[in-house]
C-alpha cells in the first residue's frame, strides 16, 4: 500500500493502545474484544486425517497424495503434477495421519507405483476424513461362502471363441464389461464373471511375494540404459517348460494370476504352447493358435490379483479344453500392446459410450496382432529380436513371475523395466514346473528410497498494521514452495524457497519477510537468511528491492530426527514493516492469531483496531496464506480484496467460510 500519512509515533499508538483495548471488532466500544477463537482466522487450510490400508502384510508401500486426478484422460500421469504430500505405511500396508490440504479440495487421489497396489484411487474427503480399505471383491454369481471356499479357480469348461479365425487367436472370454461407467473403473473381471473364467486372490495371501517382486523390479531410474535386463534370458528359460514328476506325474494344473499393469499401454495377454523340444522357428510360432486370457489389463491394478487356470487344446490348438496340462509342452507368452490407441489407431474412437463389448476388443487385439505390434517370450518372433520378456522363480513359495516389457515391439525396448504387466504362475504339482536354469528372485533387505513431494502456498501482507490499511494484500507477496525429502518414515531435508511476487510502488515501507519453525525442525540450516535466533530467519530485508528474486532456506535432519507422518512445524510467516536490523522492538504484521517473535513490540498485540491482525470488523486479514496458490494476479493496488473483479468471493466466504472456499482461484 502506497501511504501518504505521517507514521504515529511510539508513544501515540499507546494512547491509541488504552483507548482501544474494549473496542470490538465492529468498533461499538461496548464489549472487550473477542478471543482470538472467537474470531474467523482467515485459514484456506483444513487438517485431513489420511486412513488407508492395501490389505497385504510384511509390505511397506509409498505412495503419493494429490489434491486433482493426476491421471490424463489416456491413463498417463501427468508429470507437470506434483504430489502435496507423500509417506510411506507401516508394515501391514497402513497409514494413518493428518495431512494439510487446501480447504477447498473435497476429493484426493492417492496414487502408488508399487506392485499390486491400485495405481490412483480418489477418495472423498468426508467431515474431515479420506481414507481407503482393501475389500476383497465377489464376482457376480459367486457367494462370500463360495469364494471363501475356492479362490484357486474355477472351472472354464474348456471354452474357446473366436477372436480372428484368419490370424488363429481365440479368447477364453465372449463378453466384455465395464465395472462401473460412472467412474470410468475398466475392470472387467469384477463387473462379467466371463465363462466362470475369472477369480480373485485375497492380497494378504500373495503379501510376500508381492514385496519381493517389488524388490526385485525396480523402477528403472532415469537415463538408466540397463533396467532389469540383467533378468533376461534365452526364450527356453523363459518359457514355461511342463515336465514329468519324480512320482511319474505326467499332467499339471497351471493357474495363471494377473498381478499388475504399469506401464503406459493398455494391453491384452495370452499365451501358446508347442511340443518341447521342437524348436519352431519364428514363422512357424507365429503361425500357432493363441488363447488371450486378459482382454485388457490396464494402467494401474484391481483391488486384488485375477486368476484363471491355464486350458489346453489338444496338440494342434483345436480339440476340447482341458484343465490338465500334458508334460512335454512349453508354454509361451503374448502381449497385444497398445490395443487403447496402437499406431493403426489414432483417430479411431475408443472407450466411448458402447465401447466396452467383445467386438471391439478383439478387433483392436486383431489389429494389433496383424500390424506386429506383439511382444513374444520367443524373442526370435520380435521387431529387433528384443527380449520382451523375463521370467524368474520365487524359491520360497515355488510360484513363477512373469514380466514384459510393452514397448519391446519398438527399437529401443522401452526402459526395460519388464515390470510394465507383471504375472505369477502356480503349478499343481510344482515341481512340474522347475527349471534349475531359471534366474531366481533376490532376497535383499528392503531399502526405502528417498521421496520427495511439493506444497504451494501464496503469503499476502498488508505493512501499516496497527493502523488499518486499505486491504488489498499485496504490500509483500510472496509465492513459497516448499520441498519435503523423505525416506521410510522420516523426512531428512525441508528445502523453502520463496519468491518475492509483489509490485513495484505496492509499498513505500521497507518490509523484510521471514518466518520461525518449531525448535525441533530446525535441523541444519544452509542458504541465503538472516538467522536471528535458531528457529527465526529473515529471508529478505527489502520487499521492493527483491522483486523477481527467490530466497532458499535448507534444512536437513538426521535419521530418525523428524518424522513424516503428522509432519507440521507450525511455519510463521511474517513481515517487519520499516525494517531495521537487529531492532528488538519493532511491528511484525503475522497471519490471525499467529504469534509475535520476541524481537516484536509486544504492546502493540492488543490493539483494538486489529487485534490478531484482522481488522476491528473481523472481515479483513492484515495476511493471508492462500494453500496451493501459484502464479497468483495480486489485487490491483489500493483495492480492497473482495470488491468487483478484485476476487469477489471473498466477501462472501468471509461471511460464510463453509463455502467459497475455492474463492482465490477467481479473480
Amino acid at each position: 500500500m502506497q501511504k501518504s500519512c505521517i507514521l504515529l509515533i511510539i508513544a501515540s499508538m499507546l494512547t491509541l493502545t488504552v483507548s482501544c483495548v474494549e473496542k470490538e471488532p465492529g468498533g461499538n466500544g461496548d464489549e472487550p474484544v473477542p478471543g482470538g477463537d472467537e474470531m474467523f482466522d482467515f485459514s484456506t487450510e483444513q487438517t485431513v486425517t489420511l486412513s488407508l490400508d492395501y490389505g497385504f502384510s510384511g509390505y511397506s508401500i509409498n505412495f503419493d497424495v494429490y489434491v486433482e486426478n493426476p491421471l490424463n484422460e489416456d491413463g498417463l500421469m501427468n508429470e507437470e503434477l506434483q504430489p502435496i504430500y507423500g509417506a510411506y505405511t507401516d508394515a501391514s500396508s497402513q497409514f494413518s495421519g493428518t495431512i494439510k490440504l487446501p480447504a477447498y479440495v473435497d476429493a484426493i487421489y492417492v496414487c502408488s507405483d508399487y506392485v499390486g497396489v491400485p495405481r490412483c484411487i480418489e477418495l472423498d474427503v468426508v467431515n474431515g476424513v479420506a481414507a481407503y480399505k482393501y475389500e476383497m471383491p465377489i464376482l457376480p454369481g459367486m457367494t462370500e461362502t463360495r469364494a471363501a471356499a475356492d479362490r484357486t479357480h474355477i472351472n472354464i469348461a474348456g471354452n474357446r471363441t473366436v477372436v480372428s479365425s484368419a490370424k488363429n487367436l481365440y479368447g477364453l472370454y465372449d463378453s466384455f464389461a465395464q465395472y462401473d461407467a460412472a467412474s470410468g473403473v475398466k475392470w472387467w473381471a469384477y463387473n462379467s464373471n466371463v465363462n466362470d473364467l475369472y477369480t480373485v486372490v485375497n492380497n494378504s495371501e500373495v503379501s510376500a511375494l508381492v514385496e519381493r517382486i517389488n524388490r526385485a523390479l525396480p523402477k528403472p531410474k532415469e537415463d538408466d540404459p540397463v533396467g532389469n535386463s540383467q533378468y533376461c534370458s534365452s526364450s527356453d528359460v523363459t518359457n514355461l517348460r511342463i515336465v514329468e514328476t519324480a512320482d511319474g506325474g505326467t499332467t499339471a494344473h497351471i493357474d495363471i494370476v494377473y498381478l499388475d499393469a504399469t506401464g503406459d499401454y493398455e494391453n491384452a495377454m495370452g499365451y501358446y504352447y508347442y511340443p518341447t523340444g521342437s524348436n519352431p522357428t519364428a514363422e512357424e510360432i507365429k503361425a500357432l493358435p493363441k488363447f488371450v486370457i486378459y482382454p485388457m489389463t490396464h494402467n494401474g491394478t484391481p483391488d486384488s490379483p485375477v486368476k484363471t487356470r491355464l486350458q489346453f487344446f489338444g496338440e494342434d490348438g483345436m480339440g476340447e479344453g482341458t484343465d490338465d496340462f500334458p508334460a512335454g509342452y512349453t508354454i509361451g507368452w503374448i502381449l497385444f500392446c497398445n490395443i487403447y490407441n496402437g499406431s493403426l489407431r489414432p483417430d479411431e474412437d475408443w472407450f466411448g459410450e458402447n465401447d466396452f463389448d467383445v467386438e471391439n476388443i478383439n478387433s483392436r487385439i486383431e489389429k494389433v496382432y496383424g500390424a506386429n505390434e506383439v511382444v513374444y517370450s520367443n524373442n526370435e518372433c520380435n521387431n529387433y529380436s528384443n527380449n520382451g520378456c523375463i521370467t524368474l522363480t520365487d524359491d520360497i513359495t515355488g510360484r513363477v513371475v512373469i514380466g514384459f516389457e510393452d514397448n519391446a515391439f519398438q527399437s529401443g525396448c522401452g526402459d526395460k523395466s519388464y515390470n510394465d504387466i507383471l504375472f505369477y504362475v502356480e503349478a499343481d504339482p510344482e515341481e512340474a514346473i522347475y527349471d534349475p536354469d531359471r534366474p531366481v528372485i533376490p532376497d535383499p533387505e528392503p531399502e526405502p528410497t528417498e521421496e520427495t513431494y511439493m506444497q504451494y502456498s501464496t503469503l499476502g501482507f498488508e505493512d501499516i498494521w496497527p493502523n488499518g490499511g486499505d486491504y488489498d494484500l499485496n504490500d509483500v507477496l510472496v509465492e513459497h514452495t516448499r520441498t519435503v525429502t523423505y525416506i521410510g518414515e522420516y523426512i531428512t531435508k525441508i528445502e523453502d524457497a520463496f519468491k518475492v511476487t509483489n509490485e513495484k510502488g505496492s509499498a513505500d515501507y521497507v518490509d523484510a519477510f521471514g518466518f520461525t519453525v518449531d525448535y525441533a525442525a530446525v535441523g541444519e540450516v544452509s542458504g541465503y537468511a538472516v538467522k536471528e535466533e535458531s528457529n527465526q530467519f529473515i529471508m529478505f530485508e527489502d520487499g521492493q528491492a527483491a522483486i523477481g528474486n527467490t530466497y532458499t532456506l535448507t534444512r536437513t535432519f538426521g535419521e530418525g530426527v523428524l518424522k513424516n507422518a503428522n509432519f507440521d512445524d507450525h511455519f510463521n510467516p511474517f513481515v517487519v514493516s520499516q525494517y531495521v536490523a537487529g531492532d528488538k522492538n519493532r511491528v511484525e504484521i503475522h497471519l490471525p492469531g499467529f504469534a509475535m517473535t520476541s524481537w516484536a513490540n509486544s504492546t502493540l498485540a492488543d490493539e483494538g483496531h486489529n487485534a490478531y491482525y484482522i481488522s476491528d470488523d473481523g472481515n479483513y486479514p492484515f495476511a493471508i496464506k492462500l494453500e496451493n496458490a501459484r502464479n497468483w494476479v495480486p489485487v490491483t493496488e489500493g483495492v480492497r480484496i473482495g470488491s468487483e473483479g478484485e476476487y469477489s468471493r471473498f466477501n462472501a466466504w468471509v461471511a460464510d467460510p463453509s463455502t467459497n472456499a475455492d474463492w482465490y482461484l477467481h479473480k
